[in-house]
């Protein structure tokens, strides 16, 4: 959030203090790429991927007029999980995709495409999830992939509830915002990455200064017995590391 003034505000005042509506009747692209600036800077701000999926769904919420509820899918190892949601209706809607495997969440990310639906009750690709959502009062869906290069990493998923909610306007907002969403969760991942990757250094080093220490042995040596150890009891280095590390303590409190 912005100290004095928070993004949606500057959203509605647009960027030269003219309403939403007044910039939308006067220029439409221009304030399509304002809006979008101010999103990427708020998801930029983002600590964690679970913080960039939370600032997505509050963007999308704000700034898709049609939108009910919405959801971030993320794919991981080769499954497919809903780490966000606006609300549990959002939440539940996810499930039951992955419950009838099928829905446009999904098909969106195994196919590499997006898929807007005016009407879920009378579309035929989703003969179960489609009728089943309808009946939990939600009418259109847009899902839209989330994507690095060639690479899907999930989907944006915008609900409404009536038919044909989403116009071309709402459609173009949601396709932006899921390009922004996707660098901002994938930037956000690669840090998280990068910060457990040091993490396990620092661990691993105090395991092996201990091990030094304690038979009077080369750093490489010391490595080498982690790694015989981890390879035996196949546990991760990291763990065993770990493990080393505490003995120390444990011993104190015991």
């Amino acid at each position: 959030m912005t100290d004095e003034r928070s993004w949606i505000q500057t959203l509605e005042q647009g960027a030269f203090g003219e309403t939403r509506a007044d910039a939308d009747a006067a220029a439409a692209p221009e304030t399509l790429a304002s809006v979008m600036a101010e999103v990427s800077r708020y998801l930029y701000l983002a600590e964690d991927a679970s913080d960039a999926c939370d600032r997505v769904l509050e963007a999308c919420t704000e700034i898709v007029e049609g939108c009910s509820h919405a959801a971030v899918s993320l794919t991981s190892k080769g499954r497919v999980t809903t780490p966000a949601a606006s609300d549990r209706t959002a939440e539940q809607l996810d499930e039951l995709q992955h419950e009838m495997d099928e829905g446009p969440c999904l098909q969106a990310i195994r196919d590499d495409r997006n898929f807007s639906v005016p009407d879920l009750a009378g579309d035929p690709r989703w003969p179960r999830y489609g009728p089943e959502a309808a009946r939990r009062g939600v009418r259109s869906m847009v899902a839209c992939r989330l994507f690095i290069d060639s690479r899907t990493i999930g989907a944006l998923n915008v609900f409404g509830p009536v038919v044909d909610a989403f116009d071309e306007s709402d459609q173009d907002r949601i396709v932006v915002l899921a390009a922004h969403a996707a660098v901002a969760i994938d930037a956000a991942r690669t840090r998280s990455g990068l910060q457990e990757a040091v993490r396990s250094r620092q661990v691993i080093g105090e395991a092996i200064g201990i091990l030094k220490e304690r038979y009077s042995i080369s750093s490489d040596t010391a490595f080498e017995r982690l790694t015989r150890a981890s390879q035996h009891l196949n546990v991760k280095l990291r763990s065993i590391a770990e493990h080393l590390s505490r003995e120390p303590e444990e011993r104190d409190a015991g």
